[in-house]
């Protein structure tokens, strides 16, 4: 039964913690940019928020399937707003270094990691099956929406007050979002069978997600075009403040850029949350697609203006991408091996880190814009095969009502 009091608490909850997680890779990634000259630590940053994804999803998902998801994420916050504070009086008093910017940002990836695999199953649960497709869609739209606040929150404020009072304003809003929680009735979940609670090692768990596959080509489908976009797309974001440098951009404008494919993401979002559709999976793979194309403009962008809207293109493909893509997840897995399924697309998410490191190091030797180019047109043929395999096919089958 869908209960739209406890949807929207979650919803804001969540909004609240995207907003300072994005907040959270723009400042990283600024300061790195502002103090050296080396793309490659910006990339390392934004390794640092997506490696859990690769190395916890599993682990996650585990614990995201026994035990109470809202303590987990009220947990995890807790963890987190000491060292924010911490990093508001640091900088605030002028003693930021480079290496700060590393813990903080795997901090902060530790926490999406819950995010992913506990939140999502908690607003299917309260949103109900029947509009589970658009709940999640518009919780999309939220992460759009919030990776356009983080940005350009965090240009605004450094510009006009300084660090410390940005990385301040990333700490309060993680405190709203962890009231919220704390002061929300627990959902109820779907019952699961006993026998898949009696054995909680990671073995038969490791088991159990390996039979999920066999069992799900729509699954493996979706986890396939997953590590392609991961990979070769959204691999690029810490080079935003690197390519607003070499622009000639200010603080603001390099938050304006960062904003603008959050922006795009926002308005597909919309469009999508309206517009209900049955063919996930084809919103997803064509999505996709635009995101990549629009890619291939924004390292080809001669000024500000044109590198924003080759963002806003490339950001309304990454809409449909990401709307689809926990929907898809739950779709394809029974009802008490959902976390599980989220698990294993956290893990497929963990193909993001690894492709910062790779642009990374290419960029430090050919340049920023070069490696971006090449990284999209890569990533354009990756997708074009995955398309064309077997479990793609599973994957663009509509959706049953």
């Amino acid at each position: 039964m869908a209960d739209r009091r406890t949807f929207r608490a979650l919803f804001l909850s969540g909004w609240l913690w995207h907003t300072t997680r994005w907040g959270g890779l723009f400042l990283g990634s600024y300061v790195v940019s502002e103090l050296t000259d080396r793309p490659v630590l910006n990339q390392l940053v934004g390794a640092c928020v997506f490696a859990p994804m690769l190395l916890g999803g599993l682990g996650a998902g585990i614990l995201s399937d026994r035990f109470d998801r809202r303590r987990l994420l009220i947990a995890g916050q807790l963890v987190l707003l000491p060292l924010g504070v911490a990093l508001a009086v640091v900088a605030q008093s002028g003693g930021l270094q480079v290496w700060m910017m590393f813990p903080f940002t795997l901090a902060v990836g530790l926490g999406g990691v819950l995010n992913m695999t506990a939140l999502r199953p908690l607003m299917y649960d309260a949103a109900g099956p029947a509009r589970a497709a658009r709940a999640l869609t518009l919780d999309s739209v939220g992460v759009a929406s919030s990776s356009v606040a983080g940005a350009l929150m965090g240009g605004a404020i450094v510009d006009a007050v300084g660090l410390g009072a940005a990385f301040a304003a990333l700490t309060l809003l993680m405190l709203g979002s962890t009231l919220i929680l704390a002061r929300l009735r627990p959902v109820p979940a779907v019952p699961s069978a006993p026998q898949q609670h009696e054995d909680v090692r990671f073995e038969a768990y490791l088991r159990g997600c390996l039979q999920l596959l066999r069992q799900s080509p729509r699954l493996v489908g979706l986890l396939g075009i997953t590590v392609v976009v991961n990979l070769f797309y959204f691999s690029f974001l810490p080079l935003i403040p690197v390519v607003a440098k070499e622009l000639s951009a200010s603080a603001l404008l390099a938050g304006v850029m960062g904003s603008a494919a959050g922006c795009g993401q926002l308005a597909g979002g919309l469009v999508l949350a309206s517009r209900p559709s049955r063919r996930h999976g084809q919103v997803f793979v064509g999505g996709s697609g635009i995101a990549l194309v629009g890619l291939c403009l924004f390292a080809l962008a001669p000024a500000v203006g044109a590198a924003c809207l080759a963002l806003l293109l490339a950001g309304t493909g990454s809409a449909g991408f990401a709307a689809m893509q926990s929907l898809l997840a739950i779709e394809s897995a029974p009802e008490a091996e959902r976390g599980a399924a989220l698990g294993l697309l956290s893990t497929a998410i963990g193909a993001l880190p690894v492709g910062m490191v790779l642009l990374g190091v290419v960029s430090q030797l050919v340049g920023p814009r070069t490696t971006l180019l090449a990284s999209a047109c890569a990533g354009l043929c990756a997708l074009a095969g995955c398309a064309r395999l077997p479990s793609a096919a599973a994957l663009l089958q509509p959706a049953e009502r």
